[in-house]
């Protein structure tokens, strides 16, 4: 069975949504795991210690069985409903202590922003702020009074533990929400240009149905049609290659030994293979073949300019993004079509003539 480059596409983002929502839950179980030990050997409390324990395998023991099948927004929206209600209620005893424990809440929005719609950041911030003036409001007027904490260090380590825990929720949800971006991104670009090329053929189509004489007299317009499209295509190409130029060229991005073209593509927020064809419109093979022409370009540049005998040939290669001489050697050869000391000896010869009074 043959799988469309839209199918893989709208696969990769739900992939990555569903590998985010499998590592987050793993760790989160992780986390109130370790938590409900906090709880039972320093804050010496064994109620919360057992809810905090419950709730982590509840959690991942539901996540095991509905793995396999599940719907990724409705389960996002069910856990933001309830988890920082269980925040909540844990607030409600640590916020005459300390309000630390309120950034328990803070991933949600950025959740939200990952997996949902706008509004629903705005939702769910204003829930959450909700939570915390309710927690705020009943201390006011009830003592919640489960245990008691007299030892500043116990309090301390129990913030210091619900900040890294939160760390590093935050840095996964932003390591995924990167990855999803771009692959969004991807799909985008890519129904764009099928909706582009449905449409021309549906006109195409259209004009096919009609009888001969009908068709003959089309046809010259259409191909007209066909090539002023091209053109449109090719001269945005070229508007992409000179962005591509700016980049590498004139940010001489080429000296950078590990730059790659997702990079490229990332900066340009535009799709590599869109990259990659402007290349080849512009007469290189590949994205390869042009980051080391311009490499190239840059070592005869610092060899005319530089005095061979008092700069080293590693300093000029390096310098012009090549990271070993073979690699270098090679390189050159190909593209010049002789060696970097056949090179060296025509520029020396060269400066020698010039030098020569007539």
């Amino acid at each position: 069975m043959m799988v469309t480059n839209n199918e893989f596409i709208n696969t990769s983002v739900d992939a990555l949504k569903r590998k985010l929502i499998s590592q987050y839950v793993n760790l989160m179980s992780g986390i109130l795991l370790g938590y409900s030990l906090v709880f039972y050997f320093i804050i010496k409390d064994s109620f919360f210690a057992a809810w905090t324990l419950a709730y982590s395998v509840l959690l991942f023991y539901t996540f095991i069985i509905i793995r396999k099948s599940y719907n990724i927004k409705v389960l996002v929206h069910l856990y933001m409903t309830y988890a920082p209600l269980f925040a909540g209620f844990i607030m409600l005893d640590f916020w005459k202590y300390s309000a630390a424990a309120a950034m328990w809440l803070l991933p949600v929005p950025l959740g939200a922003h990952i997996f949902l719609r706008k509004k629903y950041v705005y939702i769910y911030s204003v829930y959450i702020f909700l939570i915390i003036i309710a927690v705020s409001i009943l201390n006011r007027f009830f003592k919640f009074d489960y245990f008691s904490l007299n030892d500043v260090n116990v309090i301390v380590i129990s913030d210091t533990f619900v900040g890294l825990s939160n760390l590093a929720v935050f840095l996964i949800l932003l390591y995924y929400n990167e990855k999803i971006r771009k692959a969004e991104i991807e799909e985008s670009i890519y129904n764009k240009m099928k909706f582009s090329d449905t449409d021309n053929q549906n006109q195409m189509d259209g004009n096919f149905t009609n009888d001969a004489k009908v068709a003959v007299a089309v046809e010259p317009i259409e191909k007209d049609k066909e090539i002023s499209s091209e053109e449109e295509n090719i001269d945005k190409y070229m508007a992409l290659f000179e962005d591509v130029k700016n980049i590498v060229e004139r940010e001489v991005y080429f000296k950078d030994v590990d730059f790659t073209i997702p990079q490229l593509s990332n900066m340009l927020r535009t799709n590599s293979l869109y990259i990659s064809k402007s290349i080849r419109l512009n007469g290189f093979s590949n994205f390869n073949h042009y980051l080391n022409t311009c490499r190239i370009e840059n070592v005869k540049k610092l060899l005319y300019e530089n005095d061979i005998s008092r700069v080293t040939l590693m300093y000029i290669y390096t310098e012009s993004g090549f990271s070993n001489q073979s690699t270098f050697n090679r390189v050159f050869k190909q593209i010049e079509g002789i060696t970097p000391s056949e090179f060296i000896t025509i520029i020396k010869a060269e400066k020698n003539n010039s030098q020569t009074p007539l």
